[in-house]
């Protein structure tokens, strides 16, 4: 009898080129578990919707949260996309979020298997101005929806997608990004 084993969000530290066919990281973003929001101390200003700003606070985080958990992805993989159409009653929009992540890791597989389907919000930081977007809302979050893994002659890697059904765009996030610390993580070879 297989055992199911909840582990904890990781992260899933930069690898070298060997790792991924001659492929160099290029974006890095954090996810965090909608769970380790603090709902209770989320306000309607920590949003700002208006012409001259699109921003969000800081997150309120419970005091027992894993934190941003930071993910490098593979050079140019990482993307945000966005595509609505109008329906017969009402519009639908997809807001997917994907990122490939480098080499055969067991990293990799823990996160696969232990949060599909799980929800979060994604901060991704843009790498020439230094600012932070968000990806998800409160009460709103983008969920894992799929994962492609692969290892052949080509190479070794898995894209990750998380998508959010609804209207709403990234909004600059103005809050810090702290990465949560993990030790098993430190070594980017790691098994």
């Amino acid at each position: 009898m297989q055992t199911i084993v909840d582990l904890p969000l990781a992260p899933v530290a930069a690898v070298g080129d060997r790792e991924t066919q001659g492929n160099r990281l290029y974006q890095k973003f954090y996810l965090i578990l909608e769970d380790d929001i603090d709902y209770s101390k989320l306000t309607a200003a920590d949003i700002t919707i208006s012409a001259a700003a699109r921003t969000m606070a800081a997150l309120p985080l419970k005091e027992n949260a894993t934190g941003f958990v930071e993910f490098n992805a593979v050079k140019h993989t990482a993307g945000h996309t966005s595509e609505g159409s109008e329906g017969d009653i009402t519009s639908e929009v997809t807001n997917t979020l994907t990122a490939t992540l480098g080499g055969r890791r067991i990293v990799i597989d823990n996160f696969v298997e232990c949060n599909l389907g799980k929800n979060f919000l994604a901060v991704s930081i843009d790498a020439v101005t230094g600012k932070k977007y968000i990806h998800g809302r409160p009460y709103n979050p983008l969920t894992l929806s799929s994962f492609s893994k692969r290892v052949n002659g080509e190479n070794a890697s898995c894209d990750i997608t998380l998508t959010q059904k609804a209207l709403q765009q990234e909004l600059e996030y103005l809050g810090e990004v702290v990465p949560a610390d993990d030790e098993e993580e430190a070594d980017p070879n790691a098994e």
